[in-house]
């Protein structure tokens, strides 16, 4: 068994507008073991967002292998700026699981205009067993 190094695009996960005086918008998604632990190396995750300003958008690692965590939230967006986020490097330290991670993004209400809906996107380097794959699902709760 030989350990390889992959890539894991997330794709478009959508983030619904949260326009001024509403309540926050969220969505969730995990990322799911074929069937073995991995090691996430490199999280780059940013914003694709609208000529509308936004709210705050905010990310945080939630849930390890189904179990709840506390991790720092990270800011991707406000107004009409956009911050990219290496969540590896912000969390300190590589992200390892035997099964699933999950991951929790907020916009909180805009602070003028009808608020923007945008889409989270990233890049995923995991290090796993060769024939170890990464699923992504998207929860909107």
């Amino acid at each position: 068994m030989a350990l390889k190094l992959s890539t894991q695009s997330l794709g478009l996960i959508p983030l619904a507008a949260a326009p001024p005086g509403g309540t926050p918008s969220h969505t969730a998604f995990t990322l799911t073991s074929s069937g073995g632990p991995f090691c996430i190396v490199g999280f780059y995750v940013s914003v694709l967002g609208s000529a509308s300003p936004t709210g705050l958008v905010q990310i945080e690692l939630s849930r390890i292998n189904g179990n709840g965590v506390s991790h720092p939230v990270m800011e991707l967006a406000q107004g009409n700026s956009v911050r990219p986020q290496d969540l590896v490097v912000s969390y300190g330290s590589v992200m390892s699981s035997s099964n699933s991670l999950s991951f929790h993004v907020v916009q909180w209400p805009a602070a003028s205009g009808p608020g923007a809906s945008l889409s989270i996107e990233g890049t995923i380097v995991f290090i796993a067993e060769e024939a170890v794959t990464l699923a992504v699902t998207i929860t909107e709760p």
